[in-house]
């Protein structure tokens, strides 16, 4: 028995409007675009050369002269356009009914091949090198060549390369022929999660952060003021009858902002907590201070009763107080360095007072607090890349795309085959803009209200839903007393009633342009040398 199927010729070709370039992109600059462009094609509006003149107005990459596409926060849409055909004399346009679906993929052109975005299970993966078979996208719905199989029952997640729907539209062209396009909405967005961290940081990236924050912070925590990195003697004693110094300042910063050690119980901070257990405050006599300097008496033999409290339960009993007396306590310090002066005493647990204790540590101990540490805050910048979504089209040298248009059909014996366009049909090679490219953005307008709009009634516009206890927190400002300690108050509402709050958009909308022109006059009377404001953040790389 011969299975071998007789496949139906077919091919995707270059819209008849557009005889050379490819695949057709098309620009539209309002919501209603697919109507628009089933008009253009009824009309005849895209056999002239209106319909392409737009990609020489977007040449503006500072790469190349590539067409530079819109996103649709420009308020911008593209469409895809291609012509099904039957590959056989005088090209005559394939059936529609013959059509079981159609899409289009978009593919990554970089120096080392083409990369196609895939998902797996549903889920991105990024861009990844892209198959070189001719088979179909969906993992689930492939067939092998004699058709024996069929399509994968039940409805499992997408496993493949992503695809783009094409829809079918039967038209005729000047010459009164049968045509069929398939047209489809380019998207421009989409992002993906980093699911392994570790192998999406590059490894260097890593390193240069752990290098920065070690830099940060002071010896013998960090490797600041101190180039040889060599432990000396005086470096073990770190707080002074009370008084820190500045490392151990940068130290207890670090460990009460950033991470919270003793705040709970954060599996991250275990091992930080395990060391804050073994370092000791103490109220060693000055002749044994001094021992201790220079390590001829170690904190474990000392006896007990000078031990007062591990530098874990210090900080623990701080974050049990309903407010941190250590957080108060280091914005005071960043005032005092700032102005030249010595940090003051460490605050009691409580915050009643200070402490008059001392506090040592070792050679071991000091290594052990820079390596922990280091490796602390390569963990917060992996979780931290685990959260921040990755955007699926990026703007540098390398991003160069193009779209590749498929058709899945059926064949003489019933059989569904795919056919991808070729290189002739594919579209022209893109770029993508950035959110905030100038030359991409458009004008926005806001009509600003009359005088007489601003008196003709109630509140309208902006509704909050307020909780009440919100509520009775917003009833005690008073804008002439300030803002105390009093606005958040220790009273409970004894209704659970929630509440509206209504203001009038177009009094917002004045007061928003009033203060814009007076924040712009202060700006440009004070920072007129100043036209743009740059802020940088250190980040490490992320592979996309």
């Amino acid at each position: 028995m011969n299975m071998q199927q007789k496949l139906h010729p077919v091919k995707l070709k270059s819209p008849f409007y557009q005889p050379q370039g490819g695949a057709g992109l098309h620009r539209y600059l309002e919501a209603d675009f697919i109507n628009r462009f089933r008009q253009d094609v009824a009309s005849g509006h895209l056999n002239t050369s209106h319909g392409s003149n737009w990609q020489n107005e977007e040449r503006h990459s500072q790469w190349d002269t590539l067409p530079v596409l819109r996103l649709p926060t420009h308020r911008t849409f593209h469409l895809v356009c291609c012509e099904a055909v039957c590959d056989q004399l005088g090209q005559p346009a394939l059936d529609p009914q013959k059509i079981t679906s159609a899409g289009f993929v978009i593919r990554r052109i970089t120096p080392e091949g083409q990369q196609a975005w895939m998902l797996e299970g549903g889920d991105a993966l990024g861009w990844k090198p892209a198959p070189t078979h001719s088979g179909d996208p969906d993992l689930d719905r492939r067939l092998c060549a004699s058709g024996v199989l069929g399509k994968r029952t039940g409805n499992p997640s997408y496993t493949g390369e992503q695809t783009h729907p094409l829809h079918t539209l039967a038209t005729r062209d000047p010459e009164g022929r049968s045509r069929t396009l398939l047209f489809g909405y380019l998207p421009l967005g989409g992002f993906r999660y980093h699911q392994d961290t570790t192998a999406a940081v590059a490894p260097e990236s890593l390193a240069q952060a752990r290098e920065f924050d070690a830099q940060s912070l002071r010896w013998p925590f960090g490797f600041r003021d101190r180039a040889d990195r060599q432990w000396r003697d005086q470096d073990a004693l770190q707080v002074s009858s009370g008084q820190p110094n500045l490392a151990f300042l940068d130290l207890i910063r670090v460990l009460t902002d950033r991470y919270r050690v003793g705040a709970s119980g954060t599996t991250e901070n275990r091992h930080l907590e395990e060391l804050c257990a073994d370092i000791w405050f103490h109220s060693t006599p000055h002749y044994l201070v001094s021992q201790l300097v220079k390590q001829e008496v170690e904190v474990d033999d000392l006896p007990k009763h000078y031990r007062k409290q591990t530098l874990l339960d210090y900080l623990g009993r701080c974050f049990q107080q309903p407010e941190n007396p250590l957080v108060a306590w280091l914005d005071q310090q960043e005032q005092l360095i700032e102005s030249g002066a010595e940090p003051q005493l460490l605050p009691d647990s409580d915050g009643s007072g200070s402490l008059s204790w001392h506090l040592t540590l070792s050679e071991e101990q000091a290594y052990a607090f820079r390596h922990l540490l280091g490796q602390r805050y390569q963990q917060l910048v992996l979780d931290q890349a685990r959260e921040i979504p990755v955007p699926k089209f990026g703007d540098g040298e390398n991003d160069i795309y193009r779209v590749v248009p498929f058709l899945r059909v059926r064949n003489d014996q019933g059989r569904e085959q795919i056919v991808w366009a070729d290189e002739s049909s594919q579209s022209i090679r893109f770029r993508v803009a950035s959110p905030l490219d100038p030359e991409a953005s458009r004008p926005s307008l806001i009509p600003v209200p009359g005088m007489r709009d601003l008196k003709r009634g109630m509140a309208k516009g902006a509704s909050l839903l307020t909780p009440s206890d919100t509520f009775a927190m917003l009833k005690r400002l008073r804008p002439k007393k300030g803002i105390g300690k009093d606005l958040m108050g220790d009273e409970v509402p004894q209704t659970g009633m929630q509440w509206i709050l209504v203001f009038s958009l177009p009094v917002i909308t004045l007061v928003a342009m009033i203060l814009l022109m007076v924040m712009v006059s202060l700006l440009n009377i004070i920072f007129f040398w100043l036209p743009w404001v740059k802020i940088y953040l250190p980040f490490p790389k992320i592979n996309r």
